[in-house]
């Protein structure tokens, strides 16, 4: 009795340990699911693992741990947050599935996968974070021009030399022409390797006749 309460006891200080690992990292961050969030959802599938080994064998472990890895996915769909074309949240949100499956490990007793796991984790969002903002990715932006001028057609010819000549690309484009009083505004979609200067290429864009307003988004 006593060995068993002494494992379990190692097993919920381990999950303890190494899922505070990742949610140490999280909250250094500032992300919203922190050290306790990881912390307790670690804590959790290690709980939910020896309860059913209490069962006996006629339990089968791996119907708990899919209802674990299902379920825990409503809570990292929470994290995940969407504004206008920003997306933040999925790597928290995989960190989270992520812990879940180390309290599995842990709840079977195999912590030196678990160990390894978590290192191997930390590596990739400490090292590869760094990496990966090295690496020239696509990006998308949304530029509406609005000018005192019925030309749309000229309007037009004139913005996509100053986007073509800055290295940008139009996908697409969309008009609102008004006659009275005169109004011209383009709604451009542009894609693009590089980081944009939104402020400096501005400039070109007001420098255009009749141009009144340019917005990034």
């Amino acid at each position: 009795m006593l060995f068993f309460d002494l494992e379990l006891l190692t097993r919920l200080l381990v999950s303890i340990a190494l899922g505070g690992l990742v949610g140490l990292e999280r909250q250094a961050h500032g992300r919203a699911a922190g050290l306790r969030t990881h912390i307790l959802v670690s804590l959790g599938s290690t709980l939910a693992m020896v309860v059913t080994q209490s069962f006996g064998p006629n339990i089968d472990p791996g119907r708990a741990v899919a209802g674990i890895l299902t379920g825990i996915g409503f809570l990292g769909a929470g994290v995940i947050v969407k504004s206008n074309e920003i997306v933040r949240g999925l790597t928290t949100a995989a960190c989270i599935w992520f812990v879940a499956a180390l309290g599995v490990l842990v709840g079977q007793g195999m912590y030196a996968v678990a160990a390894v796991s978590t290192g191997l984790v930390l590596i990739v969002l400490t090292t590869l974070s760094w990496f990966s903002h090295k690496v020239p990715t696509v990006s998308y932006h949304t530029v509406i021009v609005r000018a005192t001028t019925p030309e749309a057609v000229a309007l037009d010819g004139q913005c996509r030399d100053v986007f073509q000549s800055e290295g940008f690309r139009v996908i697409a484009v969309s008009s609102r022409i008004a006659k009275d009083p005169a109004l011209t505004e383009l709604t451009f979609r542009l894609r693009t390797r590089k980081a944009p200067e939104i402020v400096r290429l501005s400039q070109p864009l007001l420098a255009i006749p009749h141009v009144t307003q340019a917005d990034w988004d």
